[in-house]
């Protein structure tokens, strides 16, 4: 792992995140990329146009010079801290422009933190962290905020958990969340949830011999959860077996599907309370 991509904004939300990229940047020894984006402002036709953009652009303009200085300081408090670090202040929509900024990068990683979802609606909806999760070519650490977390904080993983419905080939996967506990020294453990909303399509003990393979030669620690729904037993499943990482695969989908059965990854992005690390059933970290 050679580059981490962290996009902040600044705000409280983002604290937790960065002790989360603080901890892996300093564990793989990467580069830590911090990107701020300045979304472009509508301009407003109800007030006086002035030039070509009219008043109500000229704010996003006028607020670049501030967002620059919080990017350089944030820098050099992460490089006395012996990170190496750069800055990027990018421009335009959020999401879009975090994913470019990942392509561009080359990013082996993206970790970005999740705000406070108050209401249903924004749990229906979700963040640009469950978008940025859900579009991007590389793995995605989505990392909850926290009311008392502080800057500087000391993230750590010790626990970490591999959810699999095991209805597909998740082995190249599985050999990398091996590796990175074995980079920690991290516990890991294997859920399986056996759920009324999920048919079993195909057999498990092949499926289980695959990750067997990537875990090595120790017995693969494995538990097994009956509940009504997936996502009840993963939640009810950290309620007694406390993690300080959940590790999920996701797999494409296309826009119907998506929207008559909303995935199970975006819940636990919008539901948990720990961090999640998000991979594509086709990246490679």
């Amino acid at each position: 792992m050679k580059t981490i991509l962290f996009p902040t904004d600044f705000s409280q939300s983002t604290v937790a995140a960065l002790n989360w990229a603080r901890l892996f940047a300093r564990q793989y020894n990467a580069t830590l990329v911090v990107v701020h984006v300045q979304q472009l402002a509508i301009p407003d036709t109800t007030l006086p146009v002035a030039g070509e953009l009219g008043m109500g652009s000229s704010a996003s303009l006028d607020l670049e010079p501030i967002s620059h200085d919080q990017l350089t300081k944030l820098a050099h408090q992460l490089q006395a801290e012996g990170i190496n670090c750069q800055t990027d202040l990018l421009r335009g929509a959020v999401k879009e422009a975090i994913l470019s900024a990942a392509d561009t990068y080359n990013a082996d990683l993206i970790i970005t933190g999740r705000g406070h979802l108050t209401n249903f609606f924004d749990r229906i909806v979700g963040t640009a962290a469950t978008s940025v999760a859900r579009g991007a070519n590389c793995p995605v650490l989505v990392v909850p905020a926290r009311e008392t977390e502080a800057a500087g904080h000391l993230a750590q993983l010790q626990t970490i958990v591999f959810t699999t419905p095991l209805e597909f080939d998740q082995q190249e996967t599985f050999g990398q969340v091996v590796e990175i506990a074995n980079t920690f020294g991290a516990t890991l453990r294997v859920l399986r949830v056996q759920a009324e909303n999920q048919p079993n399509i195909n057999a498990d003990e092949p499926l289980l011999q695959q990750l067997q393979e990537a875990y090595g030669t120790a017995p693969l620690p494995v538990d097994t959860v009956d509940a009504r729904t997936v996502s009840g037993g993963i939640e009810t499943y950290l309620t007694t077996h406390p993690a300080d990482l959940l590790v999920m695969t996701t797999r494409e989908r296309d826009f119907l599907s998506g929207l008559l059965n909303p995935s199970l990854t975006d819940r636990m992005l919008t539901h948990l309370h720990i961090p999640v690390l998000v991979f594509h059933a086709e990246t490679v970290l």
